[in-house]
Order: structure tokens, then C-alpha cells, then sequence
């Protein structure tokens, strides 16, 4: 046996047990990963299993997978999803995931998924897509962003601000977003006193530009006279839509008696009587009503719509983030010149 194997003493031994351990290292690792790697692939199976929709429109099961149809295939369920066709665009992604093996070769079909389920409303589906992406790679951007846009539409705040931590660690600018959240969760929030809440979106207003639409709005809602006293005359084109379509009760007569450009708007609106005097205040729609109004044309109104100026996409009602994109302080306010007609509510509110 000596004349086999090196002696203890000898250099060669001590090389001859580290190879052997090495490979005994490398074996046990290589069998623990296949091992994971099926039970991986077991669980996901499963998972999407659970979220499988019934009586598909589109039977594309029954048609044999190649790799060569990823490609086309994800864009036509990509074409289907823009187009609102989501439940055909959702039977093509669970067809190519269930039959890609790796995961990073099927992680933008599984975020697809997981966007097209978001965009048809099905916002637990989502978030468990987006979930078990993360778990496999918690390092993906967009996903994050999604998962966090999907708590605040479920009003989980706290949930949605644990999202923002892994973004701010990969160096993200997420200061806004926090924000947002900080003021959703004060407005949510059934536990606190109106002096205290109004308090507090007061600061908010103040301390964050960004927010004063929001606020102000917020702040019409919980009591008008403080919202009169806190107006921003700089910012009066900005919300022009909100004092134009409030309802007469929540109007304070001795506030926009006392000021040219509150006084000018609701001349325009019909409340006051039109002077004389009565200055241009530079907001073209209104200096146009009142000059009209001048000359007796009395049959006039305002008409009201935004765009959001990331996407440029055009939307008929007021938003905090763009429905399309999501953005945060990017609503652009359109006013155009109308025929009066009878309003029946309050869209604003």
C-alpha cells in the first residue's frame, strides 16, 4: 500500500487528497444545482399552473414548439397586448414560458406576462409574476417600478415603499416617488384628525412644488376655505380646471373679490358680473371669454384635457400619475373655448 500511495510526509499526498475534494466539491455542487434547477422549473410550472386561464380564445397549445417561433410569436402577443387583446396575448406567453427551460431566456416573456395581466386589471396576478421574477433575479429595475405602481393602485404603501429600497440601492432617483407615497399614505389615512391632515398637506405643498396640484385638490376636498387661503396666485394656470369647475358653494366671494385674476376667472365662468375695468390676466382662454362676453357673446365655456408630457399621450380626465406611462408630475392641463352646457358633476373631485 506505502508503494501505491505517497507518504503522509510527502508533498504529493497533501496535492493528491485537495484534487480529490475539489472533485467531491465540484460533484455535490453540480447535483445540488441540477437538483435546484428542476425543482426551480417544478415550481414555476406550477405557479403558472395556478394562473392558466380557461377557455382560451386562442388554442395555440396544439401547436408543435420550435425555438425559431419565440421570437415572432412573443411579438405577436405583444401586438395583441397593445391592441387590449390580452387574454390572446396571455395564452402565447404561457405557451413559450412553459416550454423555455432557462430562466433568463424566459424572463421578459414572464415580465410581458406580467405587464399584460397588470394592464387587464388582474393585479394580484401581477404582482405574483413580478414576485417570482425577483426571486430568481432581485436586481431587475423594471420590475420593481412595476411592483411598486401595483401596491399603490392596491393601496399597500408600505409595501409599495419596501420596492423603493433595492431601486434607491442600485442608485435610482426614486425621491419623487417616495414622496408621493409619503402624501397617499396621510390621505388614506382614517386615523388622522382633519386640523392634523390638513396640516401636513399644507407642508407638503410647500415643501414639494411637484405636489401642489395634488394638494391643493386634496385640500378643496377637506375644507375649501383653507384651500382659498392657501392658493399660489403664481400657479393659478395650473389648476385653472379645479376653481373653474367647483361647485358655487365651495366659492369664498371675499377672496376672489379681493384679487384680479380670481375675479377675471369667474367673470368668465358667468358667477360675476362682467366690468368694464376688467384687466387681461394673461391666461389666453380666459381673457378671450371675457372680451367675448365684452362684446355680448354670453353662450361660452371651457372644456378641459390632459396630456402627459413623458408620453405625449392625451387623456379626457385629470390624473396624478399618467395612466399609460405612469409618470409622476407630468400632467400638462388643455383648455380649449366651448358652448356652455349644463355640467351634472364634479370630475375633479
Amino acid at each position: 500500500m506505502d508503494k501505491i500511495l505517497p507518504s503522509y510526509s510527502d508533498p504529493l499526498f497533501s496535492i493528491l487528497i485537495i484534487t480529490i475534494l475539489i472533485l467531491i466539491v465540484a460533484l455535490v455542487s453540480y447535483f445540488l444545482g441540477n437538483y435546484k434547477e428542476e425543482r426551480e422549473k417544478k415550481n414555476l410550472k406550477k405557479f403558472l399552473g395556478t394562473i392558466n386561464i380557461d377557455n382560451s380564445i386562442l388554442d395555440i397549445n396544439k401547436l408543435p414548439f420550435e425555438t425559431s417561433l419565440i421570437s415572432p410569436l412573443s411579438m405577436v402577443a405583444k401586438s395583441f397586448a397593445t391592441n387590449g387583446e390580452y387574454q390572446k396575448a396571455i395564452s402565447i406567453y404561457l405557451y413559450l414560458i412553459n416550454h423555455i427551460q432557462q430562466f433568463f431566456q424566459k424572463e421578459y416573456l414572464l415580465q410581458e406576462l406580467g405587464e399584460t395581466y397588470f394592464k387587464a386589471g388582474f393585479l394580484k396576478r401581477s404582482e405574483s409574476i413580478f414576485l417570482e421574477i425577483l426571486k430568481k433575479h432581485p436586481r431587475n429595475r423594471e420590475v420593481l417600478y412595476s411592483l411598486e405602481i401595483i401596491y399603490e393602485r392596491l393601496n399597500e404603501y408600505k409595501r409599495a415603499k419596501e420596492t423603493l429600497i433595492p431601486l434607491e440601492i442600485m442608485g435610482e432617483n426614486i425621491e419623487k416617488l417616495r414622496v408621493n407615497l409619503e402624501l397617499s399614505t396621510l390621505l388614506k389615512d382614517s386615523t388622522i384628525y382633519k386640523d392634523e391632515r390638513v396640516k401636513r398637506v399644507i407642508e407638503f405643498m410647500k415643501k414639494e412644488p411637484f405636489l401642489y396640484r395634488r394638494a391643493i385638490r386634496e385640500l378643496f376636498k377637506i375644507d375649501s376655505n383653507i384651500a382659498w387661503n392657501n392658493l399660489d396666485m403664481d400657479k393659478i394656470d395650473i389648476i385653472i380646471d379645479i376653481l373653474w369647475l367647483l361647485p358655487s358653494s365651495n366659492l369664498n366671494f371675499d377672496i376672489i373679490s379681493s384679487n384680479e385674476i380670481l375675479k377675471s376667472i369667474y367673470t368668465a365662468k358667468g358667477i360675476l358680473h362682467i366690468e368694464d375695468s376688467l384687466p387681461n390676466i394673461g391666461i389666453f382662454v380666459i381673457d378671450t371669454i371675457n372680451s367675448a362676453q365684452k362684446g355680448g357673446s354670453f353662450n361660452i365655456d371651457l372644456n378641459f384635457s390632459y396630456s402627459c408630457s413623458r408620453c405625449r399621450d392625451s387623456f379626457p380626465i385629470s390624473f396624478d400619475r399618467c395612466p399609460r406611462c405612469y409618470a409622476i408630475n407630468s400632467i400638462i392641463l388643455n383648455s380649449t373655448i366651448t358652448e356652455k352646457r349644463a355640467y351634472r358633476g364634479y370630475s375633479l373631485f
